[in-house]
């Protein structure tokens, strides 16, 4: 006779705030709907956190500004310049 008792949730879980909060002209995305949008892990955009990545801790739930949040991925893009050509040696005749 096992009885699983379900646990009421908790209010202050995550899955209990809204998604998406529209603040002024900024619209605020959940941290863990954010990386699910991106393909990568909560904590591969945790990690964004020490390089300025912008958030906003709203309730105790973090969220990002999706403009800013993408012009700040935007802005970490990398080009480098592709290796000079080598010349060939003329050899001497003499």
């Amino acid at each position: 006779m096992d009885t699983i008792d379900e646990q009421p949730l908790d209010p202050r879980r995550r899955e209990l705030h809204p998604e998406r909060i529209s603040i002024a002209d900024e619209i605020f995305v959940r941290n863990d709907i954010q990386a699910k949008e991106l393909g990568i892990s909560e904590r591969s955009v945790n990690r964004d956190d020490r390089r300025g990545a912008p958030f906003v801790f709203i309730g105790g739930v973090k969220y990002r500004p999706a403009k800013r949040y993408a012009a700040f991925i935007m802005g970490r893009i990398q080009v480098r310049q592709p290796p000079p050509h080598k010349r060939a040696h003329r050899r001497r005749r003499g």
